[in-house]
């Protein structure tokens, strides 16, 4: 029997009384994760549809259910769900909400629970709905990277609300300038009224199992490492050395995410520690996701709660509001939202990751029974103004508000553009064991051509798109030997890479530097930000280190430009090193080379443009704004409007350099057939410039560079195959070329998944 089994169950109703009879004027629609998904937002969801539905005026609350697997079960107040990583059916869940007549919807916003980079897909459904939306952040962090603020900052500003959970919260988000002050509206976190300590005749029912008179401990929730859990543990020989009776609970399953990639390893970890120390006799493991009887008999039967969470950034725990609704003085770290829930003196802050320090506050609170009962007290008064019924009071005033505000401003209503979903049927024929073979005759892969380091970069690139757009496995597996490959290909002795393979896996060069260099650093720099599973991220990582010295010594405007992109996109201070003195050097020199070349009629750092022209001036967009550098960031602007300017960019179509090249002198537009690669890094470029400024021309321009594929171009004809999702390899004098090779095909994918990540389209079946 666990300890929970020994506890006498609450019974209580779920909402802590009938719903009143007022009136029925408002709508509500909500998203969310949502049980049975096992995920803390989730059960706030829930929670707060109950209160709402408690409150006078609110009429009903639809449920829109972020979900991963197909085949989940969903209660009737589910109206439609979003798949997690399908873009479309962000849009789509808009339009559901509409034609049910909602008047406001509220988005539970954390940037795990949405699809895309940083979370990014939820601004395909901000961008689609014709209500006023509210905005919950359930995370609020204080150095996002670039692409969390950006894509934050947008769904701020398509609200007519945003709400937090605390004063600090609140606090940060104006001071980072992501909404404005007269915009913000705090709402404190809500607990079941089941849990008030008033509610209970016992305050702390016998443990049958295990005898009365013990002190209990308790933790509970989703298990992951950032709870801290071990630092708990390693803090019991000390308590049961002072109070023999002490007995630590630790409820709840393993957190979903958690157990996909490392299935039971930190539970288990937790269990050899306890062993280890001598204490297991002193531990109780319950491994359930807790019903509200349960977790109101074990919160009714603890002593002192424990949340020694690792890190400072969390903004709210659910679990901590529980403790505190159930009266339980708590011990904790000083995480934000802790700070701010016990100030009052409802518990005690100790330092993170210190055992001794936590194991001095227990035993101060269980040698001293008059202040471990003042600090009940504290926590039961702070607790009594948290319960659900009147957050949900508050809830609705804020949601009557945002409906007179009514919906956003068209300024700041941009629906994104309807362009193909990204297919990679062709890609798929063209990947191998070993990386993407190079070209192909029509469709069908030329083994002879062998491999390069420039297309398997690219390939690493887009497969981490795909994978986080699609989750599918193919993907994770085609970024693994990308890297393997790329890791192939560096010797750090020569201080270079080797670029060519023939297809029976013999390298035809030695290691030297060039363009090849420089994507490997960008792809890299792309795995790192994301930050996949660790067998993958730490790899690039470490590649990315030893790669370091190398770079700092490069010249040439492409390679320099291609490293920039990979640092900038990763955060120097995230790769370490000399990184960010790299990454400022690196710059500087290109921006240099632009500053000593350019003339009132040639904005550029050469005196030719060749290929993948855009990638310079996006370079210095993108380190601007990394390292807070407005003068790289105007240069890079200028550069990128100069150049866009020369094709034509805002004309009836685009007109690119031709492989051949234009110096400067010539007139538009240079010789040779047009090339998929430059249009992708043209709309890049324009996205990059997009999400440092928000400036809608950029937008605009992107996906107008991105219809150059589609059919905006001199030919008006299709660059994109749409039968086989392959790229032709270039647009010539009168009719593209048949062939459709590893660059063409990477170069189309990877702007489209550019376009995707910054919200700047809604995907239809291609």
């Amino acid at each position: 029997m666990n300890l929970l089994e020994s506890v006498q169950p609450i019974n209580a109703g779920r909402n802590g009384g009938a719903r009143s009879a007022g009136p029925t004027t408002m709508r509500v629609g909500v998203v969310s994760t949502y049980p049975p998904r096992a995920c803390g937002i989730g059960t706030f969801s829930r929670d707060l549809r109950e209160a709402l539905l408690g409150c006078d005026g609110v009429a009903a609350v639809d449920l829109v259910a972020i979900v991963r697997d197909d085949d989940l079960d969903q209660a009737n107040e589910v109206v439609t769900r979003i798949h997690q990583d399908q873009r479309g059916d962000y849009a789509a869940a808009a339009r559901v909400l509409d034609r049910r007549g909602d008047d406001v919807v509220v988005i539970q916003h954390e940037y795990g629970i949405f699809g895309g980079n940083d979370g990014a897909h939820v601004l395909s459904l901000a961008a689609e709905l014709r209500q006023p939306m509210v905005l919950t952040l359930h995370t609020v962090l204080s150095a996002p990277s670039v692409r969390q603020a950006e894509t934050l900052r947008a769904l701020c500003d398509a609200a007519a609300l945003v709400c937090v959970f605390t004063e600090t919260a609140r606090r940060m988000i104006v001071d980072a300038r992501l909404v404005p002050p007269e915009r913000v509206r705090v709402i404190p976190h809500g607990g079941p009224v089941e849990l008030l300590a008033d509610r209970n005749t016992q305050a702390r029912p016998p443990l049958r199992a295990i005898g009365t008179d013990r002190a209990v401990l308790a933790t509970f929730g989703l298990i992951s490492p950032g709870k801290g859990i071990e630092v708990a543990i390693a803090a019991m020989p000390a308590i049961v050395a002072r109070h023999p009776e002490a007995l630590y609970v630790i409820a709840g399953q393993t957190h979903p995410e958690v157990a996909k990639l490392h299935g039971e390893e930190y539970r288990i970890s937790l269990e050899r520690l306890a062993r280890d120390l001598d204490v297991a006799d002193h531990i109780v493991f319950d491994d359930r996701f807790l019903n509200i009887e349960d977790l109101s008999s074990m919160l009714a039967a603890t002593t002192i709660y424990l949340t020694p969470y690792r890190s400072r950034e969390q903004i709210v725990s659910g679990a901590l509001t529980f403790a505190i609704v159930a009266g339980c003085p708590t011990v904790s770290t000083p995480y934000f939202y802790a700070e701010d829930l016990l100030a009052s003196g409802a518990g005690v802050l100790v330092p993170f990751d210190d055992p001794p320090a936590l194991a001095e506050a227990v035993i101060g609170l269980l040698d001293d029974p008059e202040r471990l009962e003042r600090t009940r007290a504290e926590a039961a008064a702070v607790g009594s103004e948290l319960a659900w019924p009147e957050v949900g009071r508050q809830t609705a005033d804020v949601l009557r508000e945002a409906i007179a505000l009514g919906p956003p401003s068209t300024a700041r209503r941009r629906p994104p553009a309807t362009l193909p979903r990204a297919r990679a049927s062709h890609l798929l024929t063209m990947v191998d064991d070993v990386g993407i073979l190079q070209h192909a005759d029509g469709s069908v892969p030329l083994r002879e051509s062998g491999y390069c380091t420039d297309d398997v970069a690219r390939l690493a690139i887009v497969a981490l798109g795909l994978g986080r757009t699609t989750g599918a496995e193919v993907h994770h597996r085609m970024l693994a030997r990308s890297l393997g490959f790329l890791r192939h290909a560096w010797s750090a002795d020569e201080r270079g890479m080797r670029n060519f393979m023939s297809y029976d896996r013999r390298w035809l060069d030695r290691p030297h530097v060039g363009d090849h260099l420089g994507r490997a650093a960008w792809a890299l720099g792309e795995v790192v930000a994301a930050e996949p599973v660790p067998a993958l991220r730490e790899p690039a990582l470490l590649l990315l280190r030893e790669m370091l010295p190398a770079l700092a010594e490069q010249r040439s405007p492409r390679t320099m430009a291609f490293a920039v992109l990979g640092l900038a996109h990763a955060d120097p201070e995230a790769v370490g090193g000399e990184a960010t003195a790299v990454l400022r050097a690196l710059a500087g020199r290109l921006a240099d080379q632009q500053r000593t070349n350019a003339s009132p009629d040639w904005c550029w750092a050469e005196d030719v443009l060749a290929y993948d022209n855009a990638r310079l001036p996006q370079a210095l967009i993108a380190a601007g704004a990394r390292l807070g550098d407005d003068a790289l960031l105007t240069e890079g602007l200028r550069a990128l409007d100069w150049y866009a300017g020369e094709l034509g960019i805002d004309g009836p179509h685009l007109r690119l350099v031709g492989h051949r090249g234009r110096r400067r002198g010539e007139p538009r537009p240079g010789g040779g057939d047009e090339q998929p690669l430059d249009a992708a890094a043209l709309v890049e470029a324009e996205v990059e410039a997009f999400v440092a400024t928000r400036d809608e021309a950029h937008a605009r321009r992107a996906v107008r560079a991105f219809e150059w594929f589609l059919g905006r171009n001199r030919l008006q004809t299709s660059v994109y195959n749409f039968s086989t999702g392959g790229c032709h390899d270039g647009l010539g004098e009168t009719h593209v070329n048949a062939n459709e090779g590893a660059e063409s095909t990477l170069a189309y994918l990877q702007a489209l998944l550019a376009l995707d990540a910054a919200g700047l389209q809604s995907t239809l079946p291609g």
